[in-house]
């Protein structure tokens, strides 16, 4: 099926299947670095045409691409017997255990997820080169043993009747004999030669050498002396029955050498008759196996195991299961899966090392092994993603008591190389047969309960529910449109504007985003912006959003509405890129806009992660004149230190605050105290969420210096938001 490469120095030849020209060069030059020779298809049929006319040794396959998709392609692939044999390994942006079985239905052998890591895409390509070579080279070698085999037994058979022939002709009997003779000695494959009756009459030295004993030791041994065990003795005995009848037999044996040691053997008998047609020899060629025997079962071993850490993988985890739900099925008892991923396990493969990650993920799978029961099954399923299966009862309690030791003993720390790692897991929990039928099904709901688990805090363990199914379709129905949102236009930019509380004129405006799509209709912020961040959306989009503020703010200029103020919020993702200041200097310089037209919001878990970098990020925003205003204060950590050490324009009065601020003394105190605070730091306040009169006169009369809110107006689109412009609309009157 496969081909060498002229290159000494390749390593194999891949193709790669990617729509996505920045994918497709990033995996070329990642292998071609790695040594192999790397083939390109960007798109389906030119991926069926390119492996037919030279099949590689491995087929890194996306799943989504335009016309016929990484699915149909793999079908067809395993179609033909020339590539029926390919490993394939399908790319996929997506995490949808539907997909993954419909992969392995087809005939995949692993799955990658985007975005990429450089180390898991080399290891799993090695992993599966290496296993696609070994399986070849054992069907090969295999095949030429028994061409070996079948060669020797036709030349000890032509030998046989040769030496009939020779009874009646001395001459050819001597040449004959010579040449014998020199086959005997020098081949490789030991030979045994026994009398009618099974007693060894001589042996080769290939014999020796093979089992230990000389010539004289077995000459006058049964050959059932050599068999390793009582059944391989029966084997004899059976072998004799075929041998009458056919005068032939051949088949694996186990034997026994001299040292006591067991090893395989591939044995060849054949019969010699004397001239009246009696047996008078048998003559036995075999071959030790022992070196291909092990490589098969460390094929057999991987195919059902995980390489990394020798738990069971999907295969032999389906087939546990089955098991389980048999034995289940007839006691009454349950039987639950649970999916394991260890928190934040990237962190460690990127400050440590993926060295160091694949032992920690070993010592996981060893303490995970030894939190169960006898009959209870840990696999791990790639990455850090594990899973358990175990019988219980009704009330779970077995279920339970496994799930706190996992939490709690991982939270102490993992010792990998001397040192000490703190892991911590989240666990999702679905149950036959209250939760599904099938190995796949309570796969994909215990997955949507680890969703849950992750979702409340992590550490955690969650139940699978029905309305928890629900709610995880539609964030991913969310998640699913929400990849290419920008490029289909579907994103809007509102405005609601931020007026001074003593003059009544209009001072600026707060951008806020706002999302219609087609098939879900208009999406709240507080659901798609986590998502965004959660899947590495939300610079693209904040890029989005910073550009097209910009390029508003240019417009109303040039049409001489005046040097508004915009306001931005930024993400904590996105504060923590390098190159958001510099992106927001080159936006700027983009569209000839003043520093002083934009401002940028931030709030006090925005710069948590890493607080030193946001101060320096932020003094470079002030010094260069772009506003900085601190949202929601006071409603998380504890602001006073980052009002001291962060460049802080604005201070911005939560809702929360501000809707009873007129009627509770406690909401007063605050927003009294918000004020204050921020005069004296010569910091200006607005307040958020103003709806009444009587908020925008308390208010006013205590000092507060811009607000916003439903009372002067919604955020509106920028069309509307110019006709207000236009209007110079203030709030004079109130």
């Amino acid at each position: 099926m496969y081909r060498d490469l002229s290159e000494p120095h390749t390593k194999g030849e891949v193709l790669i299947v990617e729509d996505t020209p920045a994918s497709l060069k990033l995996l070329s030059d990642l292998l071609t670095a790695a040594g192999y020779a790397v083939r390109q298809a960007p798109n389906g049929e030119l991926a069926l045409w390119t492996a037919q006319a030279r099949p590689p040794e491995l087929i890194l396959l996306d799943v989504r691409m335009p016309g016929i998709d990484g699915f149909e392609v793999c079908r067809r692939l395993k179609e033909l017997p020339a590539l029926r044999g390919v490993p394939v390994i399908f790319l996929s942006a997506q995490h949808d255990t539907d997909d993954k079985v419909r992969g392995f239905a087809l005939g995949a052998v692993d799955f990658i997820a985007k975005p990429f890591q450089a180390e898991e895409i080399l290891a799993r390509a090695d992993a599966h080169v290496r296993l696609g070579r070994a399986q070849q080279a054992l069907a090969a070698e295999r095949a030429n043993l028994e061409r070996r085999v079948n060669l020797r037994t036709a030349e000890l058979e032509q030998l046989a009747r040769t030496l009939e022939d020779e009874v009646r002709v001395r001459r050819a009997n001597e040449e004959f004999l010579r040449l014998s003779g020199q086959v005997f000695e020098a081949t490789l494959d030991a030979i045994m030669i026994t009398d009618a009756d099974g007693y060894i009459v001589t042996t080769n030295p290939a014999f020796s050498r093979i089992t230990g004993y000389a010539p004289q030791e077995v000459a006058g041994w049964h050959v059932v002396r050599l068999a390793a065990t009582p059944a391989d003795q029966a084997l004899v005995t059976a072998m004799a029955q075929v041998l009458r009848e056919s005068g032939h037999w051949s088949g694996e044996v186990l034997s026994r050498r001299k040292s006591g040691d067991t090893y395989p053997g591939l044995l060849s008998v054949s019969t010699v008759h004397g001239p009246d047609g009696a047996v008078i020899n048998y003559v036995g060629v075999f071959l030790d196996i022992s070196e291909r025997k092990a490589e098969q079962h460390l094929i057999a071993f991987l195919s059902h195991h995980d390489a990394l850490t020798g738990l069971p993988n999907r295969v032999l985890a389906r087939e546990r299961f089955e098991l389980a739900r048999a034995l289940a099925g007839r006691d009454g008892q349950r039987v639950v899966v649970m999916c394991l991923d260890l928190d934040r396990f990237k962190n460690i493969n990127d400050s440590f090392g993926p060295p160091v990650g694949d032992k920690a993920l070993q010592a996981v799978a060893s303490f995970l092994g030894g939190c169960l029961r006898e009959g209870d099954t840990a696999s791990r399923q790639g990455g850090d993603e594990f899973q358990i299966i175990l019988g219980d009862d009704a009330a779970l309690g077995a279920t339970l008591a496994t799930v706190q030791t996992i939490l709690l003993g991982l939270r102490d720390d993992l010792r990998v190389d001397g040192g000490h790692l703190t892991l911590t897991t989240s666990i999702g929990i679905a149950v036959y047969p209250s939760d599904g039928d099938s190995f796949d099904e309570l796969v994909r709901n215990a997955d949507t309960a680890l969703f849950r688990a992750k979702e409340t805090g992590r550490d955690n363990y969650a139940f699978f529910t029905e309305r928890m199914d629900v709610d995880v379709r539609a964030r991913l129905a969310v998640q699913n449109q929400l990849r290419g949102a920008i490029a289909r236009g579907e994103f809007a930019v509102h405005y609601q504007p931020q007026m001074c509380l003593r003059s009544g004129a209009m001072l600026g405006a707060e951008a806020l985003l706002r999302w219609h799509n087609p098939t879900l209709g208009t999406v709240a912020p507080s659901l798609f912006i986590p998502l965004a961040e959660e899947y590495g959306l939300i610079t693209a989009i904040g890029e989005w959003v910073l550009d097209t503020v910009c390029a508003q703010i240019q417009r109303w200029q040039g049409a001489g509405l005046g040097e508004i103020k915009v306001a931005v919020n930024l993400s904590g993702n996105q504060f923590a890129q390098d190159r958001t200041v510099e992106f927001v200097e080159a936006t700027l310089r983009k569209y000839g806009i003043k520093a002083v037209c934009l401002g940028i919001e931030i709030t006090e878990s925005t710069v948590m992660g890493d607080p030193d970098k946001a101060v320096a990020a932020l003094k470079r925003l002030k010094d260069i004149g772009v506003g900085i205003s601190l949202d929601d204060f006071g409603t998380g950590y504890s602001s006073l230190g980052y009002l001291k050490r962060f460049p802080i324009d604005v201070l911005k009065i939560d809702k929360s605050f501000v809707d009873d601020v007129a009627t509770s003394t406690n909401d007063a105190a605050i927003a009294l105290s918000v004020i204050s605070l921020a005069h004296n730091l010569n910091m200006r306040v607005i307040a958020e969420g103003v709806e009444t009169r009587e908020q925008v006169a308390f208010l006013r009369e205590h000092g507060c210096d811009e607000m916003q809110g439903y009372f002067f107006s919604r955020p509106i689109d920028a069309e509307a938001f110019t006709v207000l412009l236009g209007e110079k609309k203030n709030l004079s009157a109130i």
